[in-house]
C-alpha cells in the first residue's frame, strides 16, 4: 500500500522506458544480424580467395616450366610438358571434375586435388602465340552464388631453346 508521500511510476513513464529500451534493443539486434550476415560473407570470400590463389600458384609453377602449351586437349583443362636439364620429361594435366575441383596429374599418375569449388563455366584458359602468353582465368564460388571470387593469370613460359 502506497503511503501519501510515496509515488509510483506513471502509465506516461513507463510507456516511455518501453519505448526507449525497445528503440535500443531493435538497432542493437539489427546490428547483431549485420554482422553475422558479414562474417559469412567474409569466410566465404575468405574460402574462395584461397582456392583461386592455390590453383593460380601451381598452375603458374607448372606453365613457367612449361615448353609446350597445350588448351585443345579433349576432358583436359590445361596439358603443360617440359624437360629439365637433365633431360627429364614432365606432362602435367589439370582437369576440373563435374563436383568443381580442379585435379592435377603429373606424368599420366594419380590426380592431386588442387582447389575446390572452381566453377567450369567460368574457368578459361587460352594461349597466345605470337606473345607467348598463356592466360587463364580462375573462378571459385563456395555456395555456387555470385559471391564467387575471380583471378586472371598471365603467364609466359620459358623460351625453348633451339639447337644450330
Amino acid at each position: 500500500m502506497l503511503k501519501l508521500n510515496e509515488k509510483g511510476f506513471t502509465l506516461v513513464e513507463v510507456l516511455a522506458a518501453v519505448l526507449i529500451l525497445s528503440t535500443v534493443l531493435t538497432v542493437t539486434s539489427a546490428a547483431v544480424i549485420v554482422l553475422m550476415k558479414t562474417t559469412q560473407q567474409n569466410t566465404d570470400w575468405n574460402v574462395n580467395l584461397r582456392q583461386v590463389q592455390n590453383a593460380g600458384n601451381w598452375i603458374s609453377r607448372d606453365a613457367l616450366m612449361a615448353q609446350v602449351v597445350d588448351i585443345d586437349n579433349p576432358g583436359v583443362l590445361l596439358n603443360l610438358s617440359w624437360s629439365d636439364w637433365e633431360g627429364n620429361s614432365f606432362n602435367v594435366d589439370y582437369m576440373l571434375t563435374e563436383d568443381h575441383m580442379l585435379m592435377r596429374s603429373l606424368n599420366g599418375g594419380t590426380a592431386e586435388l588442387i582447389a575446390e569449388y572452381i566453377v567450369p563455366a567460368e574457368t578459361v584458359c587460352d594461349w597466345q602465340e605470337e606473345e607467348n602468353k598463356l592466360i587463364v582465368t580462375l573462378t571459385a564460388s563456395l555456395r555456387g552464388e555470385d559471391n564467387g571470387y575471380t583471378q586472371t593469370y598471365e603467364i609466359c613460359p620459358r623460351p625453348v631453346a633451339r639447337g644450330g
